[in-house]
């Protein structure tokens, strides 16, 4: 019996450590700050053409981590491609897990120039595709999402005309949005796209930064910083919205930005920028116009 109740505790003990392996968005202990940091490094191996190693970072990350699926990066969708490129085998739980968890269209998938190669010739796919779009839709809160849309609309009414005549007023409405989102954030968590959807549920631009952008100094420091911070490291909010909150609080203070996430001059030095910038996800400072310099080398930016 003794003998038996040790073997039965060892298995625990093991059973237990391998569960701590593998973090999932949302875990109470996740801290997706390195997965942030490879998405870029693969992000830019993939804009180079260097496919095998972009692959291997990915490949190796998805082992580690849940996917997020970055706005701008889209790692999940590149994943995907770099499969097709690479030849390698792409199975029917990839396949439904990009729609029935991510989103993903299947107008998006057939009109992307490397992932039609598969999912065009995929039939059975374009069976099943209506009925996996069913279920993401009924996982998406689309009450917090109608209502984020119209606190939006009413953070720029009087921003776009008349403000000054209308600041009292437009103030309120700052007021109210700024304590219905320490409600959102309490009750339901960070209203992301994998809560509220994204541009494809129904076609409309969504940027809950918007209202973050708009709280009061007090509010934004003794609350939305540090829940947006931990949002952040459980991969449930980018860092960009963390930089942006911080760093235009400094700037509106009359003190130089933090995290150089504004197009303002610094005059950091750059590697304790980038040592900044690292230690909430971000990606080495410039990199965002390499990235669209080299996607886009028409354009001006």
């Amino acid at each position: 019996m003794k003998e038996n109740s040790l073997v039965l505790l060892f298995v625990l003990i093991i059973l237990s450590s391998c569960k701590s392996t593998y973090t999932k968005i949302g875990d109470e202990n996740a801290n997706y700050i390195p997965y942030y940091l490879k998405v870029y490094e693969a992000d830019s191996l993939f804009i180079v053409k260097d496919y095998k190693q972009s692959y291997k970072i990915l490949d190796s990350l998805f082992k580690k981590y849940e996917p997020i699926n970055l706005q701008i990066y889209n790692e999940l969708i590149n994943y995907m491609r770099l499969k097709i490129i690479l030849n390698k085998k792409i199975s029917r739980k990839e396949t439904n897990n990009l729609i029935l968890n991510y989103g993903i269209t299947l107008s998006r998938l057939e009109n992307d120039s490397i992932l039609n190669l598969y999912y065009n010739n995929d039939k059975k796919l374009k069976v099943n595709y209506s009925q996996l779009r069913k279920q993401y839709i009924s996982k998406i809160r689309l009450d917090i999402r109608k209502e984020i849309i119209e606190m939006i609309e009413n953070d720029q009414l009087y921003r776009n005309q008349n403000y000054q005549a209308n600041i009292d007023k437009q103030s309120q409405i700052d007021a109210y949005n700024s304590k219905r989102f320490i409600e959102i954030f309490n009750k339901y968590g960070y209203p992301g796209p994998r809560m509220i959807g994204d541009y494809f549920i129904d076609q409309q631009p969504i940027s809950e930064q918007i209202i973050l952008l708009h709280t009061k100094n007090e509010e934004r420091i003794n609350f939305f910083l540090p829940k947006v911070l931990e949002f952040v490291k459980k991969g449930e909010a980018i860092p960009s919205v963390y930089a942006n909150m911080y760093d235009q609080y400094y700037l509106y203070n009359g003190e130089e930005q933090f995290y150089g996430s504004y197009n303002n001059k610094v005059q950091i030095p750059e590697a304790e920028l980038n040592r900044r910038r690292r230690s909430i996800g971000l990606p080495s400072y410039g990199y965002e116009k390499w990235r669209l310099k080299k996607l886009y080398p028409n354009e001006e930016f």
